[in-house]
């Protein structure tokens, strides 16, 4: 249960990197303490005179967009398939397995 959270915090990290500056400036600033600075809801709500709830359904609308950003665009699945094909380029034990990976990794940049 635990490394699911740690898991789940990661992607929502990775998300940001490559979507945040999607999000508006209040988006940005809740989603950073939050998520960055470690902030509890509690010190976000108090700091900005607004309630936990608040910051809570603020927060879990920043996740949704960032999954439907992701639905759309794909840059982090993207980011995924290059490190795998890269990975697998890596650990080729034979040059014709190399040749192979690399014709693979060229065949999924033409179709991007």
């Amino acid at each position: 249960m635990k490394n699911e959270i740690l898991e789940k915090r990661e992607e929502i990290n990775e998300y940001y990197d490559a979507y945040g500056e999607l999000l508006t400036d209040k988006q940005k600033s809740l989603f950073e303490d939050y998520y960055l600075h470690d902030l509890s809801l509690g010190e976000i709500a108090e700091d900005r005179g607004i309630t936990r709830s608040a910051v809570n359904d603020a927060l879990k609308k920043t996740v949704t967009k960032f999954e439907e950003y992701e639905k759309a665009v794909g840059l982090l699945k993207l980011k995924k398939d290059i490190k795998s094909l890269l990975k697998e380029i890596e650990e080729a034990s034979t040059k014709e397995e190399k040749e192979k990976a690399i014709e693979r990794l060229k065949e999924y940049g033409y179709g991007i």
